[in-house]
């Protein structure tokens, strides 16, 4: 398994590992989908993004912020990203998921506290999320 869950005391605490940045955001992104359980819906659901951000740490947070904020607004839950562009300060690409009739919990905001990504020595790399529940 690609990620697991870390004892918080308030809050839900993560830690993902994949073997690029660009696999790490993606496994980000299910993982949270994963933790809050959705009731899918047949109707698929893609939404476009282009996140900017001065460093990867900030732009994982961005990311996953941007696809709850997307899946609150559209009733929706996205389990897998298509990158069509993607650098040290940038990322750009679609969300893709279904609609949802409901889910077993939320996840209001992935926090900037205690948020990292870095790069291990034997060249996977790694993130620790801390989401407000």
């Amino acid at each position: 398994m690609p990620y697991r869950m870390l004892e918080h005391t308030a809050d839900l605490s993560m830690e993902v590992t994949a073997g690029s940045f660009e696999e790490l955001i993606g496994e980000a992104l299910r993982a949270i989908t994963e933790w809050v359980g959705p009731e899918w819906a047949e109707r698929r659901a893609e939404r476009s993004f282009r996140i900017e951000a001065p460093d990867r740490s900030m732009l994982l947070v961005d990311l996953l912020n941007e696809s709850l904020s997307f899946a609150q607004i559209h009733h929706e839950a996205y389990d897998a990203l298509v990158v069509s562009s993607i650098g040290d300060e940038f990322v750009e690409g679609s969300f893709t998921g279904r609609a949802i009739t409901g889910a077993r919990d939320e996840i209001k905001a992935v926090t900037y506290h205690g948020a990292s990504v870095e790069r291990l020595a034997d060249g996977r790399w790694r993130a620790i999320l801390l989401m407000d529940i």
